[in-house]
């Protein structure tokens, strides 16, 4: 079962409609425009702790790549498996990562904010953990 799946109904709404917007678009412009996407949620944000945001980001991140196939050959595209709710993603991404210096120097040059938005994430995921709470 696939997280998109566990998602209400509204939310599966945006996927779908981001998954449409980014379909015809290379990897880079999908991963600046998902990049994007955190901004804006940040930007907006009420509370005071961006951790539910960040979370929330990722799992409609990890949605929308559940329906573009994600593809590790591009830098970009393994830059958002890497930080995915997916385990098999993230695992294969961050082996790669480790495997290649060059990608990470890769993403920075693409996102210059790509350290702190991997930081953010796990940072995130550390305050509030998934594992606990996420549908198998």
């Amino acid at each position: 079962m696939t997280l998109y799946e566990h998602l209400p109904a509204d939310v599966r709404g945006t996927v779908d409609a981001l998954v449409v917007e980014l379909q015809p678009q290379p990897w880079s412009t999908r991963f600046l425009a998902l990049i994007g996407l955190l901004g804006e949620k940040l930007e907006v944000r009420t509370e005071r702790e961006p951790w539910n945001l960040i979370q929330e980001w990722a799992a409609l991140m990890t949605a929308t790549l559940e329906h573009l196939q994600p593809d590790s050959s591009v830098v970009e595209c393994l830059g958002l498996m890497s930080i995915s709710f997916n385990d098999r993603w993230r695992a294969q991404a961050l082996g790669q990562i480790e495997r290649d210096p060059t990608v990470l120097d890769r993403l920075v040059a693409a996102c210059p904010d790509w350290g702190d938005i991997v930081d953010s994430v796990l940072e995130a995921n550390q305050r509030r953990p998934i594992k606990a709470t996420r549908a198998r």
